[in-house]
């Protein structure tokens, strides 16, 4: 028999409701239906989380169930330890208290034992008051092995590589993008020059970007400077080009300036288009965090056949130079709710981090593109 807590976000909810009915269907070793004692909820702020605390502890349960945000758990969890007899190794959490702030609460002591999933399938767990994490190995089953995916080359100089980026980076990086969205010229919704505007959310480093040339300032938000493009970004792009491709000396020479990040939400989508406001051949450097989408990837003709849709998860990296460098792609569906990783600080949607070398500081590598 256990006993159920959440936060009252809609994520812990669903959460929650998914795990009663599927445990409350099943039996139990004794071939007697399993058992939900009590559901408990709580708000992520109050003046005092005891009420839930205690009516989640009153009753005797083999274990206790929790799914929550990060800020929500640290106040009720200090709250259990300090007024309850709840025990943490006897409690299970869901994806969502994957976190970095799990894990500071966890330096602190107190949560030693406490375990929950991860999104993709892994386990973490509270020991030495750490936070540690465990991938379990693909299982083999008969006559072949699972295997992770592998890097593909869609097309001649346009290379998918998945999971490239590790967890601690995808968190970095989620960082900085909340801090880059709020300007000086911050995030929007690009306006388009036939009017509306683009579904997505942008915001730009180092060149500032609207259909369909770069500037300096941003022209479409009162002339704000742009937030410069960082020197470890730089690096991280031409550690992307040297995996990508294989070739250390195109990894060097290469020396993006310009940044598009665009947020997706389970709605938005981007048509079939080139990159071609460059005047630069160098490569384009996607990374993908959050929310899976099917990304399509095509030729340098026109929208049409031939195209290559492919999906991009949280981590995976795309590279297209080269004879693709002019490809028409797009994101052709919106994102898929709850197929990314809490644990990367992003709870919703789609981040797209594109690097790229404007080639307008340098006469190298100039192209003329119609």
């Amino acid at each position: 028999m256990v006993a159920v807590g959440h936060g009252r976000d809609p994520r812990s909810r669903r959460a929650v409701e998914r795990f009663a009915a599927r445990w409350t269907a099943g039996l139990d070793r004794d071939g007697v239906h399993r058992e939900v004692a009590r559901t408990v909820d709580w708000p992520a702020e109050a003046a005092s989380w005891l009420r839930p605390a205690r009516r989640l502890t009153e009753t005797a349960v083999d274990a206790w169930v929790i799914a929550d945000t990060p800020a929500g758990w640290a106040r009720m969890s200090e709250r259990l330890r300090e007024s309850t007899a709840w025990a943490p190794g006897r409690t299970v959490a869901f994806s969502g208290l994957d976190s970095a702030e799990i894990a500071a609460s966890a330096a602190q002591g107190g949560l030693d034992g406490l375990v929950g999933a991860t999104a993709t399938g892994g386990l973490w767990f509270v020991e030495g008051s750490r936070l540690r994490r465990h991938v379990p190995k693909a299982p083999e089953r008969a006559g072949h092995t699972l295997f992770p995916r592998d890097p593909v080359e869609i097309a001649p100089g346009a290379v998918h590589i998945p999971d490239w980026l590790d967890l601690d980076l995808q968190r970095r990086l989620v960082e900085a993008c909340r801090e880059w969205s709020k300007g000086p010229a911050p995030m929007r919704h690009t306006a388009l020059p036939r009017g509306g505007q683009m579904s997505i959310q942008t915001v730009c480093l180092g060149w500032h970007w609207t259909p369909y040339r770069y500037t300096r300032t941003a022209i479409d938000q009162g002339g704000e400077p742009v937030t410069p493009f960082p020197d470890w970004l730089a690096d991280l792009g031409r550690r992307a080009v040297a995996d990508a491709y294989g070739d250390p000396a195109e990894a060097t020479a290469y020396r993006p300036d310009a940044a598009l990040i665009n947020f997706y939400d389970e709605s938005a989508r981007l048509g079939m288009h080139q990159d071609k406001d460059e005047r630069c051949g160098a490569p384009v450097v996607s990374l993908s965090i959050g929310d899976a989408c099917t990304f399509r990837f095509g030729n340098t003709l026109d929208r049409g056949a031939p195209y290559t849709d492919v999906e991009l998860r949280s981590g995976d990296l795309f590279v297209f130079g080269g004879p693709s460098r002019f490809a028409y792609h797009g994101v052709i569906r919106g994102t898929r709710p709850e197929t990314g990783d809490p644990a990367t600080g992003l709870d919703h949607g789609r981040l797209n981090l594109t690097l790229r070398e404007t080639g307008l500081c340098s006469t190298a590598a100039v192209v003329t593109v119609p």
